[in-house]
């Protein structure tokens, strides 16, 4: 027997999602794809908690439509369902958690971002950052106009410069975890990745909080993460992420400008 078909396991997610009417998927080196009828399996595993991550979202998917209860009953909780999208989205997807985001991640999760596996049979994990990415345009249609301005009235973009040619956009969405999570080169920019390993989490929650418009300012998003002395630690966060991002364009920067001033000749 071949010894990578003995430790394949196969987990249960709603038939509907997977086209065939089994419901029954296994992880491959670059996603999940469908275990079709008369194919054996070496283990089941009913516990899609400890499946892989595109196991856990599509069960996270049923809880919310209704069509997946987390006891086997036919019973739909709602406080259960809502703890159970709040803990994928913070681990998982890696979002800050606030009733908003928690809305914003339930819709996107109901959306299509599954549909190749019921089409295709397949789901690759680049599927987690098109679910991330629908999140959190979800979330940004969420956020009222007037808590987008700060007290000069300029709206606030995610599109902000934080100096270096990065965005907040750019430095949230490539967040550590979800790289670590995340094998199909959806967020491929070292340079944001060293950035945000210079963060403390407390530093990276603010500038998620903030990112998240859970604050108009900076100190407002410290205050909102229950930072101690929020006006100064929010101030500290904005400056350190300016200057951590001018720091890894100016090592870009001789990288590229280097071979061509060590090839000139006096």
């Amino acid at each position: 027997m071949n010894p990578e078909m003995s430790q394949r396991t196969s987990f249960a997610v709603l038939s509907e999602d997977t086209g065939n009417g089994r419901g029954i998927v296994t992880a491959t080196e670059t996603g999940i794809r469908l275990v079709e009828h008369g194919e054996r399996s070496e283990r089941f595993a009913w516990n899609t908690k400890r499946g892989p991550d595109l196991v856990q979202a599509l069960t996270v998917r049923g809880l919310v439509s209704g069509a997946w209860t987390t006891d086997g009953e036919p019973t739909y909780t709602t406080d259960k369902s809502a703890a159970e999208v709040d803990h994928f989205a913070a681990t998982i997807l890696v979002v800050p958690r606030s009733v908003r985001w928690l809305e914003a991640v339930s819709t996107a999760l109901v959306g299509n971002w599954c549909a190749p596996l019921r089409q295709a049979g397949h789901l690759p994990q680049t599927a987690l950052g098109a679910l991330k990415a629908e999140a959190r345009a979800v979330h940004r249609q969420l956020v009222p106009l007037w808590r987008r301005r700060t007290r000069h009235g300029r709206v606030l973009s995610l599109d902000a410069d934080l100096g270096g040619g990065l965005s907040l956009h750019d430095l949230v969405a490539a967040d550590v975890d979800l790289l670590a999570h995340t094998t199909g080169g959806v967020f491929d920019d070292e340079r944001l990745n060293a950035v945000l390993r210079c963060l403390s989490l407390a530093e990276r929650q603010v500038v998620m909080a903030y990112a998240a418009g859970e604050g108009t300012t900076w100190s407002e998003a410290a205050a909102a993460v229950g930072a101690a002395a929020p006006e100064a630690f929010g101030e500290r966060v904005r400056r350190k992420a300016k200057r951590l991002a001018a720091e890894q364009m100016r090592r870009m920067t001789q990288r590229v400008s280097g071979p061509a001033e060590w090839g000139t000749s006096g």
